[in-house]
């Protein structure tokens, strides 16, 4: 079984609906948009939901381009790899990029911001990583963060790619303008689409930019989504699964869905204590979609016993990439998924220990019947 931090397993109904192929004028596909986006406005507590075939990048990007300009000042937070992919991204497009530099040990405190653009004045743009994929942080926060960057005036945009669907994200409540995610991981469907999450203060147009790629064009994708169509020819497939793997969302709940995740996570941190895993961040920071540690064993090791026993984990990435591993817990996994996950791990570390379905808190359950495909 997959545990990356995506794509993720999907369940069978998922994968099924992918395979589909339909005219992109057609009524039936304008069905689907429309019923997608709906669910999407409604679990992101958001105006308007963009979604364009591409990944994560292709949506952050759009977010990034149809939001800023050159020259513009921009103030980016960043806890590790993908807080630094963003702030290559606004730096490609010319933006001036100031930086608030984080690690896995660190947490973003309220009123960093408000001290920053004190004596920053002239930036106008927010961007920060709600879910750091590379180390297993997080923004635990980021409500009190995004109220306190709307309340000084900036416009507020996040990268909640590895978040979205799995943790908390409310756009309108919290004063977010948009955020990017993606079809392959919280929601867990199959990859191919990015998506954009937009506020109210720009669900009618974005910024007009004149001198942006057509397909990053947020302002073209919202004057097509108003008639359920998108610009360009879409990957129908990855259409049809978001929308299957929406309603299994809606039938579980978010809430429960949020719940799951944090008890996942919690679950499994507890249980890698005291096993020689050394694990990244702390309480005021950890993520509940990406859980990484150093593992007793070289990391190669650890991937290849772990691949033997049916489980496939991620490695580190850049400074980390033979340090650490990375563990997704992202869509449908359970506390089945983590009791196996687990007994896999402790034999792979020479531990004689067991435990069972029974350990596995309550909240752990997946109460839809949508198993993945393996």
């Amino acid at each position: 079984m997959m545990l990356i931090p995506g794509p993720v397993e999907v369940p069978d109904s998922v994968l099924k609906s992918s395979a589909y192929v339909v005219n992109h004028r057609s009524r039936e596909f304008r069905e689907i948009v429309e019923k997608s986006e709906y669910l999407l406005n409604k679990f992101g507590d958001c105006s308007r939901s963009v979604m364009t075939t591409g990944s994560g990048t292709t949506a952050v990007e759009s977010m990034i381009y149809s939001f800023t300009e050159p020259g513009e000042n921009i103030l980016a937070i960043t806890f590790g790899e993908f807080g630094n992919r963003m702030i290559e991204s606004i730096e490609r497009r010319g933006c001036r990029v100031n930086v608030i530099r984080k690690n896995q040990d660190s947490f973003l405190k309220e009123g960093e911001i408000e001290s920053f653009v004190s004596t920053h004045k002239e930036v106008t743009s927010l961007f920060l990583v709600q879910n750091e994929t590379g180390n297993g942080t997080s923004i635990r926060n980021l409500e009190e963060i995004c109220r306190e960057g709307k309340k000084l005036g900036l416009k507020v945009l996040v990268d909640s790619v590895s978040g979205f669907g799995a943790v908390p994200l409310k756009i309108n409540q919290w004063g977010i303008d948009a955020a990017a995610t993606c079809s392959q991981k919280g929601l867990a469907s199959v990859p191919g689409l990015g998506i954009v999450l937009i506020g109210r203060e720009f669900s009618d147009h974005t910024p007009a930019r004149k001198s942006i790629p057509q397909y990053l064009d947020l302002n073209i994708s919202l004057n097509f989504l108003r008639k359920h169509e998108t610009p360009y020819t879409p990957s129908t497939g990855s259409f049809n699964a978001l929308n299957t793997a929406l309603r299994i969302i809606d039938a579980e709940t978010l809430e429960n869905r949020w719940k799951r995740h944090h008890a996942n996570a919690d679950f499994l941190r507890q249980n890698l204590s005291g096993t020689g895993a050394e694990i990244l961040g702390n309480d005021s920071n950890y993520s509940d979609t990406v859980i990484a540690f150093r593992p007793p064993i070289p990391v190669s090791d650890m991937q290849t016993r772990l691949k033997s026993s049916g489980f496939e984990i991620a490695r580190g990435m850049g400074d980390l990439s033979d340090k650490i591993v990375r563990v997704g817990n992202l869509g449908i996994v359970d506390g089945e998924t983590m009791v196996g996950f687990l007994n896999a791990y402790y034999n792979a570390v020479g531990l004689k220990r067991k435990i069972d379905i029974s350990d596995a808190p309550e909240d752990t359950k997946l109460i839809v019947n949508e198993k993945p495909v393996l």
